[in-house]
């Protein structure tokens, strides 16, 4: 049962992060030029997807700061964003 419910938790982090990804994707051109600031935009996707699971296992009682986590998650990942295409100018 354990089992189960964690496989739902990951499944509904996982879709959750396929839309909210979608605000600071782009096309890859200029994160794959930059392999070192995709890698830290994917472990920062990871860590937003984590964050979601926790809030989710502990019923969103966590006082605000796991919200506040993810919020600068998203804060970081279009900072990197933004560095990739200044570094491909």
């Amino acid at each position: 049962m354990k089992q189960r419910h964690m496989t739902l938790v990951a499944a509904t982090a996982l879709g959750l992060s396929a839309i909210s990804g979608c605000a600071v994707a782009d096309d890859g051109y200029f994160m794959s030029r930059h392999p070192n600031i995709e890698a830290a935009d994917f472990n920062a996707q990871q860590a937003i997807e984590r964050m979601r699971a926790a809030q989710l296992a502990n019923d969103y009682d966590m006082g605000g700061h796991a919200g506040r986590a993810i919020q600068l998650m998203r804060e970081a990942r279009y900072e990197m964003q933004a560095a990739a295409e200044a570094a491909t100018r």
